[in-house]
């Protein structure tokens, strides 16, 4: 009886952390894909989703920053903090982008494979640190331009960059 209860606690638990540390990037890509989309390899705000969608964050930036504002309908007097925020999101996809060409080459892959469980459980927490000093970047990019926003510009930021990859 003491086995059955303990496998009842332990086995979702093992079976959590073999699909984190094998399944980690099926599980991201099934998450950015976005109902709605046009095209299957972008939200509706034109980021890439799907297998190494975190690869290509750097493609097309201009053309995101274009899309968004021109979607918020951003004004004159929203100019200067809409540059605030494209320089951040700029730099912040350029930055993930070189950081993921040199994470998720063949040898990264091969070193993910081959590691412990602990090891690969370490390389994956630091990828996750990465990733949210990115979010916290964003946000602090976001806060001051999200606060000049009118009413119908929240409305359809919150509904083209909430959960849109990168965001």
């Amino acid at each position: 009886m003491r086995s059955i209860v303990m496998a009842r606690i332990w086995m979702p638990a093992v079976a959590t952390i073999v699909s984190v540390a094998g399944g980690f990037g099926t599980a991201v890509a099934q998450e950015q894909t976005m109902p709605g989309s046009m095209d299957p390899r972008t939200s509706g705000a034109g980021m890439p989703t799907g297998p190494g969608a975190m690869c290509r964050m750097g493609e097309h930036i201009d053309g995101q920053l274009a899309y968004l504002k021109t979607e918020l309908k951003i004004t004159d007097a929203q100019m200067p903090q809409w540059i605030v925020f494209a320089n951040a999101f700029r730099a912040d996809k350029e930055k993930n982008a070189r950081l993921c060409k040199t994470t998720e080459n063949e040898e990264s892959r091969l070193k993910m494979m081959s590691a412990s469980l602990p090891e690969s459980l370490g390389m994956m927490a630091a990828r996750l640190m990465v990733r949210l000093e990115s979010i916290r970047a964003m946000e602090v990019a976001v806060r001051p331009l999200y606060a000049i926003l009118s009413q119908e510009q929240k409305k359809t930021a919150d509904e083209i960059m909430k959960g849109a990859t990168g965001f």
